[in-house]
């Protein structure tokens, strides 16, 4: 299939999928090849082409899904979570820093006025700098060719599987833990 047919297929489905998407990102062709998505109001994610020409050479296919915040995780919880990868089948657990502007303190909010004919000026947030936070996401790749636009919800159902499965089991076993010392 070629990208741009894909683009519009991928589209598709997510429209019929999806209770959100948008393409954010456009090749040099101003072909879609990254898509954020929203299903059910709750589980976000990505869908992205790569080209890999100086490593796979072998385009790709990414299918990702935003699992939780993990930035107040001690090194060990990482290490454990990280641990489960072996235990995935086609995806893999990763992390990625994501900008997160603080919440903004309810009393440090002031309300603007402007006398009549004078220009109001609003400070940009956008001056400060965005905290970097650590966001866990499952994520599988797999070669262009061997991916159908078809199959994007059950990718999506298989990550949510298997990120399930792992992360309760991982949490039982803390709670297991925790009862044998008392």
């Amino acid at each position: 299939m070629e990208p741009a047919d894909f683009a519009v297929r991928i589209e598709e489905v997510m429209a019929e999928e999806c209770s959100s998407y948008e393409c954010v990102l456009l090749d040099d062709n101003e072909i879609g090849v990254l898509w954020t998505f929203l299903i059910e109001d709750s589980i976000s994610g990505y869908l992205g082409i790569e080209e890999n020409e100086e490593t796979l050479n072998v385009r790709t296919v990414s299918v990702g899904l935003h699992l939780k915040d993990i930035s107040e995780c001690s090194r060990e919880e990482l290490l454990a979570i990280l641990e489960l990868n072996a235990e995935l089948i086609n995806a893999n657990f990763s992390v990625v820093k994501y900008p997160a502007k603080p919440p903004k303190d309810e009393n440090d909010e002031e309300v603007a006025f402007a006398d009549e004919g004078e220009d109001l000026i609003f400070e940009d947030d956008d001056d400060e700098e965005a905290e970097m936070k650590d966001l866990l996401i499952i994520q599988t790749r797999l070669p262009f060719d061997a991916f159908a636009p078809e199959d994007f919800g059950a990718f999506v159902q298989n990550l949510l599987f298997q990120a399930d499965t792992m992360l309760n089991r991982e949490e039982e076993d803390e709670d297991d833990n925790d009862d044998q010392e008392e």
